[in-house]
């Protein structure tokens, strides 16, 4: 295989991201699909029931392909920031929603938007003030929770603390300081990451430590956040 910027797999299928092409191979590593149907398309994953993969590209736009026909079933534009859209996303346990985070209005604002995977029509949308900044979403199984990663601004607008908290009921809540070393290591982690550990966004990732050792980790949200509330 080629060396991605972005790569996911399921066992069954593989997603590999170069920017400007996405690659699809099947559990024997045989290409199967090559799209181009978003330009600067770094992240892949696949759907819990893996019938479906979306790509995200940092200029604002989302694909959908069909893991069933091998073809792009939707893309769209989900914000007209052009630029910086490189923040995390992740599927409800049961598939039906695709939760993404965008920047909306400029890239000083967060949202948190809810997809339905069955047409990717808007379900419902979050927006953050400029107090707040979010870089990662992710579901834990264990306790049934989203957990978000992001800063919060001061008043002169420079990041005052990181933090880590729980979405629910389409609110942040519980949001919990984390120290400049605690945030940044998990914001750089959190983005190798949703690449899929590959090479070349780790050559690109402020982290001393191994590839090979970061792959090993098992750095959740879930487990952070349990940690941070428990001291």
């Amino acid at each position: 295989m080629k060396k991605f910027v972005g790569f996911t797999t399921n066992g069954e299928y593989s997603v590999g991201c170069t920017g400007q092409t996405v690659y699809l191979y099947d559990k024997s590593n045989n290409e199967i699909g090559k799209f181009k149907d978003i330009i600067y398309a770094y992240a892949p994953i696949i759907s819990p029931d893996g019938k479906i993969f979306v790509v995200k590209s940092t200029v604002g736009r989302l694909a959908v392909y069909s893991l069933e026909t091998f073809t792009l079933i939707k893309k769209f534009r989900f914000s007209k920031v052009d630029g910086a859209q490189d923040d995390g996303f992740c599927f409800s346990p049961d598939g039906r929603f695709f939760i993404n985070i965008e920047r909306q209005q400029d890239d000083l604002h967060s949202a948190i938007s809810i997809y339905s995977t069955s047409d990717f029509s808007l379900v419902n949308q979050l927006l953050i003030g400029e107090d707040m900044m979010l870089n990662c979403i992710e579901y834990d199984e264990a306790t049934s929770s989203y957990y978000v990663l992001g800063f919060v601004r001061g008043a002169d607008r420079v990041i005052k603390h990181g933090f880590v908290g729980k979405f629910e009921n389409g609110e942040i809540t519980n949001v919990t300081p984390l120290s400049e070393n605690e945030y940044e290591f998990y914001r750089s982690y959190k983005d190798l990451e949703r690449s899929g550990f590959a090479e070349k966004k780790y050559a690109w990732t402020h982290i001393d430590s191994e590839l090979e050792k970061l792959k090993s980790m098992n750095h959740t949200l879930a487990k952070l956040y349990s940690y941070k509330t428990a001291n």
